[in-house]
C-alpha cells in the first residue's frame, strides 16, 4: 500500500488558515462561524477608510504635482508600517502567538514550512488588512498619477514588502518569548530597560522648532531640504526599497526597481532564518525536562495571611508577579515613553494640544499600562494561571471569593502601574502638574472598571487554555477581544469627553473631578454586574474547566 501524497505548500496554507479559524471561534463550527466572519469584517473596516484617505492623498494636485512630497509620504509610510507590524506583537500583549509549532507538531509539514505557512497566513488577519491599508492607499494612488514602467513588478515589490514585514516581526516575536523563557527573564528585560534609557539619554533630541515656523507661515516656509533629505534617508533603509522602487518605475528605471526588489527578497529571506533559529531554539529550551532553577528560599507568603479570602489574594498577587508576559508588558510603557522623549514627540503633542499636552500623555501612557495589564489577565482570568482553576473547584471554597480575589489583584495591578507610569513621565520629562496627574489616575480609575467587568463575562463564554511556561496558548477568539476593546473604548470615553471640554487650556480640578465622578459611575457598574457574573460562573464552571484544562 503506497503512502499517501504529502500535501503542498498551498494546501498546508489552506489547512492553516482553517486551524486558525476554528481555533479563534474556540467552539467549533456552528452558528458562531457567521458571528466571526462578522466580526472579521468589521474589524478590518478602519483599512478601507485608511486606504480611501491616502490614496485620496497622493491624488491631490500640490502633492501629485510635487517632485517631493509623494516620495517623502511613501517611504514614511514604508518604515511606518514596517516599525508597527514589527513591534505590534510586543505592543499588543501577543507575546505568545508562537503555537504553531508545538500544535501542529504531528502533522505531515516541516518545522521551516510550517514557519513560512504561519508567516504568510499572518498577513490576512484583521490587524494586517489594517496596518496595510494606509501604504496600500498611497501606493494605488501614486501609480494612478504616474504611470508605471513594469505594474507587474509593482505587484512583486508589494508582496515582498508584506513578507519582509511579516518575517522581521517573527523574529521580534520570537526574540521576545526566547528572553521570557529564561530562568533570569526579569533582571534582563530590567537591564535593558536600563541600558535603553542610558543609551537614549546620549542621543540628542530630534529639531523641532520647524513647527513653529510652520504653525507662522504655513507648509510653505517649510525648508524643503528637510524633507528631502528624510525622504531619502528612509528609501535607503530596507522597508524604503519599496516605496524607492515605485519611483523608479515612474521614472521608467526598470533595472533599479529590480535591484530593490532583490534587496526586498534577501532581507526577507534573512529574516525567516533568524526567525527560525529562534524558533527552533525555544522549542528546544521548552522541550527540557526538569526544572529550570532552584527551589526558591524565600519565606513563605501565606504564614501571615489570617482569612482564605486574604490567602486567595495574596496566591494571584503572586502569580501575577511571577508572569513572565507580566513583566514584559509592564515595560512596554516606559520604552514607548522613552521613544516618545528620543523623538521630541512632545513638542509635536504641545504644538497640537497647547497646554493640555502633557495631561494627554500622561493620560495616555496610563491608561495604556493599566489596559495591558488589567485586560490581559481580566479577560482570561481563569486560564492564565494553568491549572489553577481545576485546583480551586476541587478546595473547599467558594468561587465568587476566587472571582473577587482575581478582580481586586488585578485591579490594584493596573492602578499601580498606571501610577509609576504617571510618576515616571513627571520625572523624565520633567513636565506635568498635580492636576494633569490626578486626572490620569482618575481616567484608570474609570477604565479598570469597565474592564473587570467585560472581562468576567468574557473569561466564562470565551475561556481560553494558557500554558504559563509560554510553550502553548490558544488563540483569544476575534469576538472576544473586539468586546474587549469596546469596554476599553467605553471606560477611556470620560477621559476623553472631559480633555476635549478642557481645550488647549488645560485641565482644571473641575476636569479631575469630572473623570473622578465618571470613575465612581463605572465603580458601581461593576459592582452591579458583578452578582449576575457569579451566577454565571456557577452555571458555566464545568464548561471553563473543561476549556481552560483541555489538552
Amino acid at each position: 500500500m503506497s503512502r499517501p501524497a504529502v500535501p503542498g505548500f498551498l494546501r498546508h496554507l489552506w489547512l492553516l488558515w482553517g486551524l486558525r479559524f476554528d481555533i479563534g471561534l474556540n467552539r467549533g463550527p456552528g452558528r458562531s462561524r457567521l458571528l466571526a466572519v462578522g466580526v472579521f469584517l468589521a474589524s478590518s473596516a478602519p483599512g478601507l477608510f485608511l486606504g480611501l484617505f491616502f490614496f485620496s492623498l497622493m491624488r491631490l494636485t500640490p502633492v501629485a504635482q510635487s517632485n517631493v512630497w509623494p516620495y517623502f509620504i511613501l517611504n514614511l509610510l514604508c518604515f511606518v508600517t514596517f516599525s508597527v507590524w514589527v513591534t505590534w506583537p510586543l505592543l499588543s500583549a501577543g507575546v505568545d502567538d508562537h503555537s504553531e509549532l508545538s500544535r501542529y507538531a504531528a502533522f505531515p509539514i516541516s518545522p521551516y514550512r510550517l514557519l513560512i505557512a504561519s508567516t504568510v497566513a499572518s498577513l490576512f488577519e484583521p490587524r494586517a488588512l489594517v496596518f496595510y491599508a494606509p501604504l496600500t492607499g498611497a501606493a494605488v494612488g501614486y501609480a494612478s498619477v504616474n504611470r508605471l514602467a513594469a505594474p507587474w513588478l509593482a505587484v512583486v515589490l508589494y508582496g515582498l514588502f508584506a513578507l519582509l514585514c511579516a518575517a522581521w516581526s517573527r523574529v521580534a516575536l520570537y526574540a521576545v518569548i526566547n528572553v521570557l523563557r529564561e530562568k533570569h527573564s526579569a533582571q534582563i528585560m530590567g537591564g535593558g530597560l536600563l541600558a535603553f534609557l542610558v543609551a537614549a539619554s546620549f542621543i540628542p533630541p530630534i529639531d523641532t522648532s520647524w513647527l513653529t515656523t510652520m504653525g507662522e507661515a504655513g507648509v510653505d516656509a517649510l525648508d524643503m531640504s528637510l524633507i528631502i533629505n528624510a525622504a531619502v534617508a528612509l528609501g535607503r533603509v530596507p522597508p524604503g526599497f519599496f516605496g524607492d522602487a515605485l519611483g523608479q518605475l515612474a521614472w521608467g528605471r526598470t533595472r533599479i526597481a529590480l535591484v530593490e526588489a532583490a534587496g526586498l527578497g534577501f532581507f526577507a529571506a534573512v529574516g525567516m532564518a533568524v526567525a527560525y533559529a529562534l524558533l527552533m531554539r525555544f522549542h528546544r529550551q521548552a522541550g527540557r525536562a526538569g526544572s529550570q532553577g532552584k527551589v526558591a528560599k524565600d519565606a513563605n507568603p501565606f504564614a501571615r495571611t489570617r482569612t482564605r479570602f486574604s490567602t486567595l489574594v495574596t496566591r494571584e498577587a503572586l502569580d501575577l508577579w511571577r508572569n513572565p508576559r507580566a513583566r514584559l508588558l509592564a515595560s512596554v510603557p516606559f520604552i514607548l515613553a522613552i521613544l516618545l522623549k528620543l523623538l521630541s514627540g512632545r513638542d509635536l503633542f504641545v504644538f497640537l494640544l497647547g497646554a493640555s499636552a502633557d495631561a494627554w500623555l500622561m493620560g495616555g501612557l496610563c491608561i495604556y499600562g493599566a489596559v495591558v495589564i488589567a485586560s490581559t489577565f481580566s479577560q482570561n482570568t481563569f486560564g492564565y494561571d494553568g491549572q489553577g482553576f481545576a485546583v480551586f473547584l476541587a478546595a473547599p471554597m467558594d468561587l465568587a471569593d476566587v472571582l473577587r480575589a482575581k478582580n481586586r489583584v488585578q485591579a490594584a495591578g493596573g492602578l499601580g502601574m498606571a501610577a509609576l507610569v504617571g510618576l515616571f513621565y513627571r520625572v523624565y520629562f520633567g513636565f506635568g502638574t498635580v492636576v494633569d496627574l490626578l486626572c490620569a489616575m482618575a481616567a484608570v480609575a474609570a477604565v479598570v472598571p469597565m474592564l473587570l467587568a467585560a472581562g468576567n463575562f468574557l473569561s466564562m463564554y470565551f475561556p481560553v487554555k494558557f500554558h504559563a511556561s509560554l510553550k502553548r496558548r490558544d488563540k483569544v477568539p476575534l469576538t472576544a477581544s473586539m468586546l474587549g476593546i469596546f469596554a476599553a473604548s467605553a471606560g477611556c470615553m470620560p477621559f476623553g469627553w472631559a480633555m476635549r471640554l478642557a481645550g488647549k487650556e488645560g485641565p482644571t480640578w473641575q476636569t479631575a473631578a469630572m473623570i473622578a465622578l465618571c470613575a465612581g459611575l463605572n465603580v458601581a457598574l461593576y459592582q452591579g454586574v458583578l452578582p449576575m457574573a457569579l451566577r454565571v460562573l456557577e452555571r458555566r464552571r464545568e464548561m471553563v474547566l473543561h476549556a481552560v484544562t483541555r489538552e
